[in-house]
C-alpha cells in the first residue's frame, strides 16, 4: 500500500511481556468474520489495501493476507510485532496505534481491529479511521468471547479473576461500540453482526492462552495459584484434558460515506 508517512511513535505495548504466550494458544477468527465484511463492503478481499491495527502477532492479519488483501499490519509493541514478522517476515509492517495513524489520506479501503479496538479513545482513532479511508470504505472492529455463561468451569474462572485480578469485571467489554461509532458522526452505516463456533485445545496450551490475558497477567505474584486452580476446575469440566472452548464473535462494520 502507498501514503505511509511518519507519524507518532508509541512508547510500546502491555502486551510485550506476553507475546510467546500470544502467538503460541490465541485463539484464531473464523471464516464467517471475513465473508461478513466483503458483503458489507460490497467487493472481494482480494486486492483491496487494508490496515490491520493493533495487529499483535499478525492473527488476522494473515487470514486478511491469505483472502487476497493487500495488508500493511501496524502494531505498538515491538515484542509483538517481532513475533509477527517472524512467522511472516515477507509482510509490510511498522509500529504506531490507531489514534495517529501513519498514512495519508483516503488511501485504504479497509481498516481493521481485531481484539484490539476497546483500547482506543474511540473519537480520535474513528477519526484518523475516516481519514484514512477511501469514500465508501468500512472500519471493522472484532472480538472473540468465551460464550459458556450457564458452565460452571467459567464460573469459576470469573469469580476468580474477580477476586485476584485489580479492577477485573466479567462485563468489561460490554460496551455499544455500534453506537459509540455512530456518535462519532463519521460513518453513515453501522452493522452488528454475531456468530457462534468453539475450538477444542489441549489442557496445557489453554493454560497458556490464559497467560496471554492482560488481565490474567496482572494477578502478579499469585498467577500461578490462579493457574493451578484453573487446571483443577477445568479438568472437572474435561477429565480427558481436552477442553472445548466455545467463543461468540462479535463484529461492528462502520462504512464511510461515498462522498
Amino acid at each position: 500500500m502507498c501514503g505511509v508517512t511518519h507519524g507518532r511513535i508509541p512508547t510500546g505495548s502491555l502486551f510485550d511481556p506476553l507475546a510467546d504466550a500470544y502467538a503460541a494458544a490465541r485463539p484464531g477468527y473464523p471464516e464467517h468474520v471475513l465473508t461478513d465484511i466483503e458483503r458489507i463492503l460490497g467487493r472481494p478481499l482480494a486486492g483491496a489495501d487494508v490496515v490491520d491495527v493493533g495487529a499483535g502477532t499478525g492473527i488476522a492479519t494473515r487470514l486478511l493476507r491469505d483472502r487476497g488483501a493487500r495488508v500493511v499490519a501496524v502494531e505498538p509493541g515491538t515484542a509483538m510485532l517481532a513475533r509477527l514478522l517472524e512467522r511472516t517476515p515477507d509482510l509490510p509492517a511498522l509500529r504506531g496505534d490507531g489514534e495517529a495513524l501513519p498514512f495519508r489520506d483516503s488511501v485504504a479501503d479497509l481498516i481493521t481491529y481485531a481484539q484490539a479496538w476497546h483500547w482506543v479513545d474511540v473519537p480520535v482513532a474513528a477519526a484518523q479511521a475516516a481519514r484514512v479511508l477511501r469514500p465508501g470504505g468500512a472500519l471493522a472492529v472484532w472480538w472473540n468471547d468465551v460464550d459458556a455463561p450457564d458452565a460452571r468451569w467459567w464460573q469459576r474462572q470469573q469469580e476468580r479473576l474477580e477476586r485476584m485480578s485489580p479492577g477485573y469485571r466479567r462485563d468489561y467489554r460490554r460496551r455499544p461500540f455500534a453506537d459509540e461509532l455512530r456518535w462519532t458522526g463519521h460513518f453513515d452505516e453501522v452493522v452488528t453482526l454475531t456468530g457462534r463456533w468453539a475450538r477444542r485445545i489441549g489442557i496445557d496450551d489453554y493454560l497458556i492462552w490464559q497467560r496471554s490475558r492482560s488481565y490474567v497477567a496482572a494477578i502478579g505474584d499469585r498467577l500461578d495459584d490462579f493457574l493451578d486452580a484453573e487446571r483443577r476446575t477445568v479438568l472437572r469440566a474435561f477429565p480427558d484434558g481436552i477442553v472445548v472452548e466455545p467463543f461468540r464473535t462479535l463484529l461492528v462494520i462502520a462504512r464511510t460515506p461515498l462522498d
